[in-house]
């Protein structure tokens, strides 16, 4: 499991370094989305149970999927789109191994 966190915390780190060289065209909405996608490590590791862990990492796949819509429907241009998208789609990948190695050591 601890595999996947640190590619989960990649995932964060480089969306980060994406997210920063559009933030200036950033729209609300999507700079509240990209607070939480950055700020989402913080949610599942201060877990104190499994139960609580699992909970908070769906939730935190919730906040990604959100924000990977937002970026997939806007209509204006935003340099590096297509690569914000696909590391979103990386985390969301690897949030669900999450998920998914947790149930099992659970």
């Amino acid at each position: 499991m601890a595999d996947v966190i640190v590619q989960v915390s990649f995932d964060v780190v480089e969306f980060s370094r994406l997210y920063e060289q559009d933030h200036p065209r950033s729209a609300k909405n999507m700079f509240r989305c990209n607070e939480e996608v950055k700020k989402g490590l913080k949610w599942f590791l201060s877990a104190q149970n499994p139960t609580e862990f699992q909970e908070k990492v769906s939730n935190y796949i919730e906040a990604v999927k959100l924000t990977k819509q937002l970026y997939e429907d806007i209509q204006i241009p935003i340099e590096g789109k297509e690569k914000i998208i696909a590391q979103l789609s990386n985390l969301q990948t690897h949030l669900a191994k999450l998920i998914e190695e947790a149930s099992i050591n659970h």
